[in-house]
């Protein structure tokens, strides 16, 4: 079988090239339903990522947020049209490492290609059975990457849960604050941003706050910083100011460059940084039940959707990055090439 894969060769330029697929015992092949353009997918499509990280990494099919629908499974374990989101992490397997820190495992749009092509083959463990066809799944990927950061905090905590800071009004902020409401309902949670337009989506959340205009005195337990960016600096300095004594950093924003922390106040107060990125199958079972089974959740899920581009010719593939550099949240593709 041949498969269409519509690679970023250069920035914001993507061609179709054609590969041949060879289906193992234990693969199963998918065709695309949905997908979902990523902060990550944007930097490679815009040339924002550093010179030497281009020339190593493209040309790659971007995209690794899809649902799918199941074409042929070896086993006949599942059948014909299920729906599922494929996992994009390619696992290097240590008892003593997470998958997703594994410096040996790779990922699908940072180094191999992604979902932007017309078949998904891989092994059976790469997929995972979605509980319909609803377009939120999604967001599974994003779901899971949050509840990664959960399990080290939840893990590394020791102090109370009372009060949360969460710094970024994008995607990422949202989700974190959503899964913050679903685990800790009685807690205090606050966003800080810097966009009203966005701030007005937070409605389950304490309080929003503007970045330069947070009242004198507010402290929280614990920070999320999900700015990302030139922003990343700026939200800890504010975070480190606020946050009480032992509590948690969670790192999920991404910076291309180098930034600055004060190191003092870090060990002042004794807070501990915790780094999180990406996922693992684990993750993603999770965030699978979440979204099927927690309707509330589910519906704020719903409202991060800002566009749903039909993808019928190759074009539209540009249209999806194009059209995603206008909206606030998450610009979808229906995958009907």
């Amino acid at each position: 079988m041949i498969n269409r894969i519509y690679r970023l060769m250069d920035t914001k330029r993507i061609d179709m090239i054609q590969r041949e697929i060879m289906l193992g015992s234990d693969m199963i092949l998918a065709s695309p339903r949905y997908v979902s353009v990523c902060a990550a997918d944007q930097r490679y499509y815009q040339g924002k990522r550093k010179r030497e990280i281009m020339r190593r990494k493209l040309p790659m099919a971007l995209i690794h947020e899809a649902t799918a629908a199941v074409m042929h499974d070896s086993s006949g374990l599942l059948l014909q049209g299920t729906a599922v989101v494929p996992i994009p992490l390619l696992p290097n397997k240590r008892a003593n490492v997470k998958p997703n820190y594994d410096e040996q495992s790779e990922f699908r749009s940072s180094g191999r290609d992604g979902f932007l092509c017309d078949y998904i083959a891989m092994p059976r463990d790469g997929f995972v059975p979605v509980y319909d066809d609803s377009v939120v799944y999604v967001f599974s990927e994003l779901v899971s990457v949050v509840l990664n950061a959960f399990e080290a905090f939840e893990q590394s905590c020791i102090t109370g849960c009372d009060s949360f800071g969460v710094w970024g009004d994008g995607s990422v902020g949202y989700v974190v604050c959503l899964i913050l409401r679903c685990f800790y309902p009685d807690a205090k949670i606050y966003i800080f941003g810097k966009t009203a337009r966005k701030l007005h989506r937070f409605s389950f959340t304490d309080a929003a706050f503007f970045i330069d205009s947070i009242p004198d005195g507010l402290r929280i337990d614990h920070a999320f910083e999900c700015a990302g960016g030139v922003g990343s600096e700026s939200a800890l300095r504010q975070i480190l100011g606020m946050i009480n004594p032992q509590g948690c950093v969670n790192l999920l924003g991404v910076s291309e460059e180098e930034i600055c922390v004060n190191t003092r106040t870090v060990l002042d107060k004794g807070l501990k940084l915790l780094g999180s990125s990406r996922s693992s199958a684990d993750d993603f079972y999770k965030a699978v039940s979440l979204i099927g089974e927690n309707v509330v959740c589910r519906r704020y899920l719903e409202t991060l959707i800002s566009e749903v581009i039909d993808i019928r010719v190759e074009s539209d593939i540009t249209k999806l990055f194009e059209n995603d550099l206008l909206n606030d949240f998450k610009t979808i593709g229906r995958w009907l090439l």
